[in-house]
């Protein structure tokens, strides 16, 4: 990635409109290109670690920049970053596990001008609960992901999520180990990688092992939901 990447949305981020947009409009539409190159590479590299990705059209995976403003009193009309989401089946939409990587500025919880990681953010109430379930019924399988030294190393001892629960959630005993486990009401590994390595020549192979530690904790919330 160049470092425009960085400087377009900075400046996007202090100049969130529609003119300064529309007279920036090449910029965004060259990134876009670059963008959507890495997000091919990419697909052919995980499908081959995760077939259940398949290999869609790499410019469907992006998110559009234009924020949704139906029912959002923050009214900047544009988001100020980039991103992909490669799911399972081909799905992209939030309740399905897969891969996401976003780069720009901060946003949406994440820090930092790149995270990415893999899980499932805002699952219905039925794979939600059926993921508790799989946690609770099939522990060792699940702590033999989560601890995994790799695992460890990129995402550290807890998810990624919009809300964690207070208590244990009904259902499941109050006293039992493991139960912070399922507190949770999004699933996500996520990753802060640092501005060197994102303007690195590594930086594919760097996304591709994190994506990597993720794909074990991805296939168990398939084998939880499907």
């Amino acid at each position: 990635m160049n470092k425009e990447f960085f400087t377009f949305f900075e400046e996007l981020a202090a100049n969130n409109n529609r003119e300064w947009f529309m007279d920036n409009k090449h910029r965004y539409d060259t990134l876009r290109e670059e963008f959507t190159d890495f997000t091919s590479q990419i697909i052919d590299e995980l499908s081959l670690l995760d077939p259940t990705i398949g290999h869609p059209d790499p410019k469907k995976c992006q998110y559009r920049i234009y924020r949704d403003l139906r029912f959002s009193l923050d009214k900047r009309p544009y988001k100020t970053h980039i991103a992909f989401f490669l799911s399972s089946y081909g799905i992209k939409r939030s309740g399905e596990a897969g891969y996401y990587l976003q780069i720009g500025q901060e946003d949406y919880g994440l820090h930092g001008n790149c995270s990415l990681g893999g899980g499932i953010f805002m699952p219905d109430k039925d794979k939600l609960a059926a993921i508790r379930q799989e946690i609770f019924y099939n522990t060792d399988e699940f702590l033999s992901i989560v601890n995994n030294n790799d695992y460890k190393r990129y995402f550290g001892g807890e998810f990624f999520t919009t809300k964690k629960l207070s208590r244990v959630p009904k259902g499941y005993p109050s006293d039992w180990k493991y139960a912070d486990w399922l507190k949770y009401n999004d699933f996500c590994t996520m990753h802060e990688v640092p501005n060197d390595i994102v303007l690195s020549d590594g930086f594919k192979d760097y996304v591709m092992k994190v994506f990597q530690a993720s794909v074990p904790f991805n296939k168990f919330i398939l084998q939880a939901t499907t």
